[in-house]
């Protein structure tokens, strides 16, 4: 005879059910996917870039292996939740105050946004040059990471103050980061030539698309987070859980949009001949240094295989004037 069918489940489950651990399975789920993304992203870069300059080449590993140990931690809470504690509810919520695996969520989170923050922080400081906006924004990342492992491993995990910390920490500081960036390159983009404001005019448009997806993730993630009522599990977190899932592994399709998009800018903005006027001598000593973004026109001279190894575009040195290009 078969079995007879297991209890129901008591009606006080079913909200920590559908919200808690139904949010859980989604995120791992929508980490797993942009996994995906992000490995097909890395082939490409690795197929493109392969002469690449050191530091961006160990970025790009480190970045991989980081990004691998998100998904390996999700996919093996994943196994635990819906294979070991199949039908056993208590087993499977008591797992999120027991257990390393989830204890270590957070704090992975928190690991990969701020090596892709710093990255972009780079970023800013080479164009902008300006290390008082640049210190405050590194200043809040890595207070945003001290936020969320005090709220892993010291405080209550029942009370998310720290939690919400970390992400109006985090969010603050995209904000800044993603407006500080656009501002330093729409302020050089009216020093230059037409030639080179159109190579800015790329970069900021590459630096908000490859930016929003992340930042929107993290008003998300906030948002949902303080609209819940801390009650019983409901849409609010479920929807936080998903978005905070998914932020990390944004940031890093973030980072590797930006290094792959070299090679399609220089294309689009191909730089002629090296003029010898005045005014071409003047604007190289005055303008944003196109070396500095890898967009020189000596670069565009050589071969192809030189021209995917120069330094990024939105990472180098700052100084964009002293290999621009100009016609007389």
């Amino acid at each position: 005879m078969p079995s007879p069918p297991p209890p129901p489940l008591p009606a006080a489950f079913n909200p920590a059910i559908t919200y808690f651990l139904g949010g859980w399975d989604l995120g791992i789920c929508a980490d797993l996917m942009l996994q995906g993304v992000l490995f097909a992203q890395i082939a490409h870069y690795t197929a493109l870039y392969d002469t690449d300059v050191l530091v961006l080449r160990v970025f790009v590993a480190v970045l991989l292996i980081i990004t691998t140990l998100k998904t390996a931690q999700g996919l093996t809470l994943l196994w635990i939740l819906n294979v070991q504690h199949f039908m056993d509810v208590d087993a499977a919520l008591s797992l999120f105050t027991t257990s390393w695996i989830t204890s270590i969520n957070l704090a992975l989170i928190g690991v990969i946004a701020l090596y892709v923050q710093l990255f972009f922080c780079a970023r800013l400081w080479w164009i902008s040059n300006n290390l008082y906006i640049v210190a405050v924004i590194v200043t809040l990342f890595i207070f945003a990471l001290i936020a969320a492992y005090i709220f892993t491993f010291v405080g209550n995990s029942k009370n998310v103050t720290w939690f919400i910390i970390h992400l109006g920490s985090v969010f603050a500081g995209d904000v800044l980061l993603c407006g500080s960036t656009i501002y330093a390159l729409l302020y050089h983009s009216r020093h230059v030539s037409a030639q080179t404001a159109g190579i800015l005019s790329s970069l900021t448009k590459l630096a908000f698309q490859s930016a929003a997806p992340a930042v929107v993730c993290a008003l998300i993630t906030l948002v949902s987070t303080v609209a819940w009522d801390r009650t019983t599990p409901n849409g609010y977190m479920l929807l936080a859980l998903v978005a905070n899932h998914m932020l990390p592994k944004l940031y890093a399709i973030s980072a590797m949009w930006t290094l792959n998009s070299r090679r399609s800018i220089r294309r689009a903005h191909s730089i002629g001949p090296r003029s010898s006027s005045p005014m071409g001598e003047l604007q190289r000593s005055h303008n944003f240094e196109l070396t500095s973004l890898g967009l020189s026109s000596n670069q565009h001279d050589s071969s192809e295989t030189q021209m995917q190894s120069t330094t990024p575009l939105p990472v180098d040195d700052p100084g964009f004037a002293k290999s621009d290009t100009r016609s007389g």
